[in-house]
């Protein structure tokens, strides 16, 4: 790594991805992202411009909190996950991670970026695939989709930095944000409109 305090960023991401992905509750879930994205903000100030860095950071916020707006569905319909799921899911990422720290020579080397942009980014989307394989729930479903998302946008934001790319993908990001708080409605809520 290029810079000591990155070490410390990329700690705080690791434990803030399998915060998210152990997570059960809507609001632990929340704040497990924004600690994710914090931290993705730190890393992405040192190669990318202020306002560029800051702009990915308020759009994942303002999605997350689009998200989090939406009536919780856990009333009707708990679907906790047990223990056994937990353990899984959590194995589940500390593979990953281990698969991501064993080709990260290549992977950086194949993608022409640093260890500081490779290591969060790869961790990410695989954090944001578990979630997207293992969840039975919209909610968590859809946080997925966000976080594969922030992984692709670190990988993606190195290589092209054009202000109207990034900001058709900060409008996609957006877009699922909303049409995800749409899915995760209750029924009697959408009969009401």
């Amino acid at each position: 790594m290029e810079n000591w305090i990155n070490y410390l960023s990329v700690v705080v991401l690791l434990v803030g991805l399998f915060w998210l992905q152990l997570s059960d509750s809507r609001k632990s879930i929340v704040i497990a992202y924004s600690v994710v994205v914090l931290m993705v903000f730190s890393i992405n100030i040192q190669f990318w411009t202020f306002g560029f860095a800051l702009s990915k950071l308020i759009t994942a916020i303002m999605a997350i909190v689009v998200m989090s707006l939406a009536p919780d569905t856990s009333q009707q319909v708990e679907f906790r996950s047990n223990r056994t799921g937990r353990v899984f899911r959590g194995l589940g990422l500390a593979f990953c991670l281990l698969l991501v720290i064993f080709t990260l020579n290549k992977t950086t080397a194949y993608l022409s970026l640093s260890v500081d942009q490779t290591l969060p980014a790869l961790a990410i989307l695989f954090c944001g695939f578990l979630m997207l394989g293992v969840s039975r729930e919209p909610f968590k479903i859809i946080v997925g989709l966000l976080t594969i998302l922030v992984g692709f946008e670190i990988l993606y934001g190195a290589i092209e930095q054009s202000l109207l790319v990034n900001g058709l993908l900060a409008a996609v990001f957006l877009l699922i944000a909303v049409v995800g708080s749409y899915l995760i409605l209750p029924p009697e809520t959408e009969d009401e409109q």
